[in-house]
């Protein structure tokens, strides 16, 4: 039992980390260093670590559905999981090909993973309200990370 719910959690680990290793080779780095524009901004170093908390909180999700018999459900986390994973992607990636503030990039993507985090969420609560309950914090932490982008912008002058 206990080596099923770590491979869950090494599962979500493994999408975050497999999806993101390629980013750096291409060019994809976030601004090492860098202090907070915003008061309410954490610290570049609690961003991963928030990150980690969430996947696994997702591994845990994914063991509880299936220890209830609903497995087919585990594909929208990793849906879920698969389009946080790519967030370099979309937005700084995006931005280097266009010329786009990431910013931008950043915060639809942010309302997409919002969106999409809370269809999961509606999918998943008829069948295992602690799997739903797990996922909300994606919800709560990309909302918030959703007022810093705007905050950003901001003071980029972009909005």
């Amino acid at each position: 039992m206990i080596w099923s719910l770590l491979v869950s959690i090494l599962l979500f680990y493994g999408i975050l980390i497999v999806v993101n290793i390629p980013a750096s080779f291409i060019g994809l780095d976030f601004q090492a260093g860098e202090p907070p524009k915003l008061w309410y901004a954490p610290p570049g170093y609690v961003i991963p670590v928030v990150w980690f908390v969430l996947f696994a909180l997702l591994g845990v999700a994914r063991y509880t559905l299936i220890q209830a018999g609903f497995a087919t459900y585990q594909w929208w986390l990793y849906g879920l999981a698969f389009l946080c994973a790519t967030y370099a992607y979309y937005t700084l990636g995006l931005a280097k090909l266009t010329a786009i503030s990431a910013l931008w990039f950043g915060l639809i993507g942010n309302i997409v993973v919002i969106l999409f985090a809370a269809f999961v969420v509606y999918k998943l609560l008829p069948v295992n309200k602690t799997a739903a309950l797990l996922t909300v914090p994606v919800l709560i932490w990309t909302t918030f990370a959703s007022l810093i982008v705007l905050g950003e912008m901001k003071l980029d002058k972009l909005l």
